[in-house]
């Protein structure tokens, strides 16, 4: 027996078994849910004959041809590779080489798209041995799916959009109806202005068929291993690389500290993100950020179908030579491949951060995955006393690394009266201001009834932000509006935001280390927060009040009430800037995760 396993209580091992178990029992879940929703289709389709066919994506271990290098002779690009900016490197330089590359590139003004590009393609291309991929620019999408996989057409480019083309030589010659597919590199809105719609071929989502195809309810299309297809592709030299693996990125803190830790590695490490979910409108998009920072950004689940992404992830690894895996967010992806993945690559170093100590993903940290990870990352201290007391991970493998900020720029007068102006309130009305991702556990509910309670006092709350709970916030204000409650979208930097805000208020059921609540401190700007993850740390010398149990609204609204005096509130603000100063600096930050990433 692990030596690790064996001293632990009967209980600990029977749990552990259980955790074990997880990862199959969560995929027969998944398979018995797209069965399921498999049949609801059919009988849609059997209804209405308007429904559009379905793809569904089985893994096969029938290996497609594989790829060599170089992969893809350019065409109709620029000056040729030199004049691309992409990171794929297996470009061809030479008439030999043109007529040796399995793909051809076409479209004009390939550098105005992001860099990686070329590598989207072309996984695209051999997950699914299709005959053609085309990607541009597409916004967000709406809707429980990600990105419609309608990309835009360069008006000046008469051609189609920006093409990756199997070689006639090398073409499919199988029937299958799926011939290519159409990716959107997920951007801002307003950086797709301008574009025709590319949607002149029939298709299922981002899948195009064959003209001939028949639009029978369900397509089986074959997913094959990118890395298997990939693996004679060069791995590609440089300076020390680290991968970070998120579900998404969306507006939030996780996002803006993992920005933060990159900005101060960049200059000496290799940076590649990854993404494993489809993109939603309603999560906002960091992406264009992200692309400021580094070059390798892939957003596989927009990419590719759920059974490619561990290959995918793989081929990544192996090419660019990663010497450390971060999963900086926690995915599904990531809790079901650790184990296999240190079985491929036992040299990789392998990171594990996590943001609670109840609920989310510690509860399936089975053994398997324990012994698969070098460090757990815990941002606060009551996560490094779960995972050691009762997840029996030893204590030289974790670490605890609290969140930090940067300095912000000064209070802009001018944009802190219009700001207040905008919405309603007086100089001596407090703004309670609340930051957050709509979600049950941010508890967003409790600002609204917090609001009803004190519309005879001199509080007007604003609250910020957008999630899952987008709906019932809004339903729940449009039941009995507060005439004292300001509902804001989600926006990008809400750093602007701040200046209209005298106090920083947090409900939450479980926390880490709220960025929002460091931001609010590092200006001055005392907090309320219930008393969960290392918050009572943060406010143990001052910068505001801890509230014990969350949901408590007579403790919130005492609290409230306490830091009305401005000159109470500056007192408070002033011990929070200089703990937020003294304790959470970003070069502390980074320095903690250079030391635990490149040991």
């Amino acid at each position: 027996m692990d030596p690790e396993v064996a001293g632990q209580p009967i209980r600990q091992r029977l749990q552990g078994l259980f955790w074990d178990l997880n990862p199959p029992l969560r995929r027969r879940l998944r398979r018995f849910k797209t069965r399921l929703s498999l049949a609801r289709h059919r009988a849609r389709h059997s209804r209405d004959s308007s429904v559009g066919p379905r793809i569904d994506s089985l893994p096969t271990v029938t290996p497609t041809s594989a790829v060599h290098d170089p992969a893809i002779a350019l065409a109709e690009i620029g000056d040729g590779p030199a004049g691309v900016v992409q990171t794929e490197n297996s470009l061809a330089s030479s008439d030999r080489e043109r007529d040796a590359a399995t793909y051809l590139a076409h479209g004009e003004g390939l550098d105005r798209l992001p860099a990686a590009h070329l590598e989207a393609m072309l996984m695209a291309a051999v997950a699914e041995d299709l005959n053609w991929v085309a990607g541009g620019w597409g916004a967000p999408a709406p809707g429980p799916y990600g990105p419609s996989g309608i990309v835009g057409r360069d008006p000046a480019t008469p051609l189609a959009a920006h093409l990756l083309l199997r070689r006639p030589h090398e073409t499919n010659s199988s029937r299958a109806p799926v011939v290519g597919r159409v990716i959107g590199h997920i951007t801002s809105p307003e950086n797709c202005a301008g574009f025709e719609p590319l949607d002149d071929r029939p298709g299922a989502g981002p899948h195009r068929l064959r003209p001939d195809a028949a639009h029978t309810a369900v397509i089986q299309e074959p997913c094959f291993a990118v890395d298997e297809a990939l693996g004679g592709l060069p791995t590609i030299d440089g300076p020390p690389t680290v991968l970070f693996l998120l579900p998404f990125l969306a507006v939030g803190g996780a996002e803006r500290l993992l920005f933060d830790l990159m900005d101060g590695l960049r200059d000496r490490t290799r940076l590649l993100i990854v993404t494993t979910d489809p993109h939603l409108e309603s999560l906002g998009q960091t992406l264009d950020r992200a692309r400021e920072l580094s070059p390798h950004v892939y957003t596989l689940g927009d990419w590719l179908p759920r059974p490619a992404l561990a290959s995918a992830l793989r081929h990544l690894i192996r090419r660019w030579r990663v010497e450390s895996l971060v999963s900086w967010n926690g995915t599904v992806l990531f809790h079901d491949e650790a184990a296999a993945l240190r079985r491929a690559f036992p040299q990789l170093r392998i990171i594990n951060q996590l943001f609670n100590h109840r609920g989310g993903w510690i509860e399936h940290l089975s053994p398997s995955f324990v012994r698969a990870v070098d460090t757990q990352i815990a941002v606060n201290t009551p996560i490094a006393r779960a995972l050691t007391d009762e997840r029996g991970v030893p204590e030289e493998r974790v670490a605890t690394i609290h969140h930090a900020v940067g300095t912000p720029d000064p209070r802009d007068d001018a944009r802190r009266e219009a700001l207040r102006r905008s919405l309603g309130v007086d100089d001596e009305t407090v703004v309670v201001g609340t930051f957050i991702r709509m979600h049950p556990q941010k508890r967003p509910l409790d600002i609204i009834r917090l609001a009803r309670r004190m519309t005879a006092e001199p509080v007007h709350f604003f609250l910020v932000g957008g999630g899952p709970s987008d709906a019932e916030v809004d339903s729940e204000i449009e039941r009995d509006p507060p005439p004292n409650l300001t509902r804001w979208p989600m926006e990008t930097d809400a750093s602007p935001l701040y200046d209209a805000v005298d106090l920083c208020l947090m409900t939450s059921d479980f926390e880490g280390l709220p960025v929002f609540l460091l931001d609010g401190l590092a200006r001055g700007i005392p907090c309320i927060a219930t008393a969960v993850g290392d918050i009572p740390m943060l406010l143990s010398q001052g910068g505001g009040r801890v509230v014990d149990r969350p949901g408590d609204l007579d403790a919130l609204a005492t609290a409230i009430r306490s830091l009305l005096d401005n000159k109470t509130r500056r007192v408070e603000g002033e011990k929070g800037r200089r703990s937020v100063t003294t304790n959470f600096s970003l070069d502390r930050y980074v320095s903690a995760y250079e030391a635990v990433i490149f040991p």
